[in-house]
């Protein structure tokens, strides 16, 4: 890769040189791409943009992260193009670029303000013009004027090409000769020196546009009130549209008269235009003001003129708030607002609907999968608010139950747990029980106690959720099916898997009444759901059935586009249905679904996603029950590490996942270590579940099988006899795990002598088994007096 920048003062024309260069060198390139960087956002947006002009599909609109990482990814290949520019305009500190720079066989062109990239990149000084070239602009520009009045205008204006433009543009416009020109820009020049403010930009600019703005203020003061207005929006595009919604909030004044009548408001934006203060796109109908004019603008204001300008933009994007974060639909409408929040402070602002959308902007960031901007952004309103208002305050919670959430998701468990517990009892003590914002913590706060391992908690907690959801919103609101949801999560982890399916049955029929088809993905989301309960009860059959038919509607709705093909929904049923298929028996097409899966989560969400994860445990039980002993060894050994660094090493995902190794190990003969990892597994899940929890249990009867190996059949016989009894009562004699604990406790019995007991015990095995068909492997296995194994899958939390 290699790194250009262009690098200059504000208004030298580093931008129009980077177009330029595109212009004439365009048919250089395979693809090119235009990233605006004055924001982090907005730049990390833009460059997750480029997705699908690299062929990118199937990626979530709510994980930016994993689409920067795809774009980096393909141009660091050069697939599909190997020759490609991209331009990082307007970018500051070399530091915000280094997490998003792509590297490979093209170029990057930075263009900015800030000389350390001298230290960076191949660095071009763009400097003014020279003389002859500011001469022939003004020529252009100025129709008649003499190549000495153009001299002399150039030479005051220092050959800078944006104050070239701003002057030409007020002369042409005005017919001012330049002598007249050259006496007011020495008088404001006189002005900007003697307020002694340090400037990012030359002096001669300042006076320049000062000119012009005097022209506009003396003419038509309502466009100079919008150009106030203007200045404390960001630099990037602001839609009419917006400013229009000023007719409906802003105070009673001549610009609220102005923006009501749509003729005067024509007659401000082309006055506007006129003098080249903003740029007017009358395509996409939006004004854009140049970040320097905005500067000189803000200068001019005394203190109570920008705290009324910067309130009435606060207004106005307030106004704009579609109050809709979480749906897709509206997000064009957040990426706009983003542009402007930063840069007009909002988050200083003290009205409840600008602190409202200050909150609806977090959760954007949040949804859209932008963690580091959504961080940055809540953690700077969490600062200021703290010191502001009271610790009960609605809003200050909000932010600090979206820090929660925004931990809580990118594995920062404890942190997570510690400000959403907090934000919790804060607002059941300011808010109540029953306020919205008091249950969605709840809702919250039970997640990361799953996530945690603390599964008791959560059940505890979403115990007490689900009647509040009921009381406030009704049996058949989408709130309180997504609180059941959770209790049924709860519910399963706990080994009590006859109450999750009732409780996901229940929630699907209320889905299906309330979106009206089994199409809709909610209701196809607790059909999968129901599935994975009939799987944990072992009635593999009809949990493979139910999955087929919730594989078929989740095609119908990837293919009407409803969901993208890689979403975590679709991803987790076709999962949960290579569980089912290997549980039933069909070994084959399991493996080649927990491959797909794997490969597709992995490549969209990343190694260590929790999904990821998930699938990988799948696909090593998979491997192991086609014979792969070693492979699935190798593959449990890994993600059982992954869990313990994301998860934590006595988390029961940790200790599930190392049973699978342990019995993959046993299998290529190695009970040695199958012991050691089976033990310690046993004392953490025994420690943080219980003895009676079936991942227990799974743990006593796999370490059973591993003492029998080793020639300890009296020790393997005893945990046999204990786990057997515990199985029946936890999960009843027909479940498919305590038919396997009795079968592998008759191989021992028979060891020891014991043959009319351990021939009872088999017969009645096979008997149980033959429910799920005579030529069910486990029955097979059983028949040919084979060892059965126990495997860990875990469930979505």
């Amino acid at each position: 890769m290699v790194l250009h920048a262009l690098q200059g003062y504000g208004g030298v024309g580093k931008t129009m040189l980077a177009i330029e260069y595109i212009y004439r060198y365009s048919r250089d390139y395979e693809v090119i791409w235009w990233v605006p960087s004055d924001q982090q956002p907005l730049m990390r947006s833009a460059l997750a943009a480029l997705a699908p002009r690299l062929g990118i599909t199937g990626l979530p609109p709510d994980k930016l992260d994993e689409a920067i990482s795809a774009v980096r990814g393909a141009l660091r290949r050069g697939d599909p193009y190997g020759r490609w520019l991209v331009v990082f305009d307007n970018a500051d500190q070399p530091e915000d670029l280094m997490d998003v720079l792509p590297h490979g066989t093209g170029h990057v062109l930075v263009t900015s303000r800030n000389h350390r990239w001298k230290a960076t990149a191949k660095t071009l000084e763009v400097d003014v013009f020279m003389r002859e070239e500011s001469q022939e602009f003004l020529g252009r520009r100025v129709p008649g004027i003499s190549e000495a009045d153009a001299y002399r205008l150039a030479e005051s204006l220092g050959d800078l090409p944006l104050a070239l433009e701003q002057a030409g543009a007020l002369m042409f416009e005005t017919a001012m000769s330049v002598d007249t020109y050259l006496d007011r820009l020495s008088e404001e020049a006189g002005k900007v020196l003697g307020q002694g403010t340090v400037l990012d930009y030359p002096v001669p600019m300042a006076a320049a546009w000062s000119i012009s703005l005097q022209r506009v203020r003396d003419q038509m003061p309502s466009a100079m009130a919008l150009l106030h207005r203007i200045a404390y929006f960001g630099p990037e595009p602001i839609p009419l549209d917006l400013i229009k919604l000023g007719r409906f909030v802003l105070a009673p004044s001549n610009l609220r008269d102005t923006i009501r009548d749509p003729y005067r408001m024509s007659d401000v934006v082309r006055e506007i235009g006129r003098y080249a203060l903003a740029r007017l796109d009358n395509l996409r109908r939006t004004l854009q003001m140049h970040r320097i004019i905005q500067e000189l603008i803000r200068e001019e204001l005394n203190e109570k003129e920008q705290e009324t300008a910067r309130h009435d933009v606060h207004l106005l994007l307030a106004a704009a708030d579609p109050d809709r974060p979480d749906d897709y639909e509206a997000w064009p409408d957040y990426e706009n607002l983003v542009a402007h929040v930063g840069p007009s402070a909002i988050i200083y602002c003290d009205d409840p609907d600008v602190r409202r959308l200050a909150t609806n902007v977090g959760r954007f960031l949040l949804v859209k999968g932008d963690f580091k901007a959504c961080e940055a952004w809540l953690s700077r309103a969490l600062e200021q608010w703290t010191d502001k208002f009271p610790p009960t305050d609605l809003y200050l919670l909000i932010v600090k139950r979206l820090l929660s959430t925004l931990l809580f998701q990118v594995g920062r468990f404890d942190e997570a747990f510690a400000l959403g517990d907090e934000a919790l009892g804060l607002f059941r003590q300011e808010h109540g029980e029953e306020h919205d914002e008091t249950l969605i913590m709840l809702n919250v706060l039970g997640g990361i106690l799953r996530a945690r391992g603390e599964f008791v908690r959560a059940l505890e907690l979403d115990e007490g959720s689900v009647p509040l959801h009921t009381q406030v919103f009704g049996s058949q609101h989408p709130n309180t099916f997504r609180a059941m949801n959770n209790l049924a999560i709860d519910n399963a982890l706990a080994t009590q898997y006859e109450e999750a399916l009732r409780l996901d049955e229940a929630i699907y029929e209320g889905r299906l009444n309330h979106y009206g088809n089994d199409g809709h993905f909610q209701v196809a989301f607790s059909r999968n759901a129901i599935a994975r309960d009939l799987r944990l009860l072992g009635r593999y059959a009809e949990a493979r059935s139910e999955g087929e038919r919730t594989f078929t509607i989740y095609a119908d709705i990837v293919r009407q586009k409803t969901l993208i093909e890689n979403h975590t929904d679709v991803l987790l049923q076709a999962r949960e249905l290579s569980v089912a298929r290997r549980k039933a028996g069909a070994f084959d097409e399991a493996i080649e679904l927990a491959r797909t899966v794997f490969h597709r989560h992995r490549d969209t969400y990343g190694q260590d996603h929790p999904g990821t994860l998930a699938a990988a445990v799948s696909l090593a039980n998979a491997q192991r029950l086609v014979g792969d002993h070693a492979q699935s060894a190798e593959f449990s050994a890994d993600t059982s590490a992954r869990y313990a660094k994301m998860r934590g090493a006595d988390h029961p995902f940790t200790h599930g996942s190392a049973l699978n190794t342990a019995i993959a190990h046993r299998l290529i003969g190695e009970p040695l270590k199958a012991k050691k990892l089976i033990e310690s597994a046993l004392a953490g899940l025994t420690r943080s579940l219980g003895e009676d929890h079936h991942y227990t249990l799974t743990c006593v009867t796999n370490l059973a099988s591993v003492l029998a190996d080793l020639g300890d059949i009296a020790e393997a016989r005893r945990l046999g006899e204990e786990s057997l009894a515990r199985f029946r009562k936890v999960l009843g004699p027909d479940h498919p795990h305590s038919l396997a604990c009795q079968a592998n406790l008759a191989l021992d019995l028979s060891v020891l002598g014991e043959t009319d007991r351990a021939a009872d015990l088999k017969d009645d095995a096979i008997n149980r088994f033959r429910a799920l068909g005579d030529n069910y492997p486990d029955v097979v296995a059983v028949q040919r007096g084979l060892r059965l194994d126990f495997d860990f899958e875990p469930p979505n939390v």
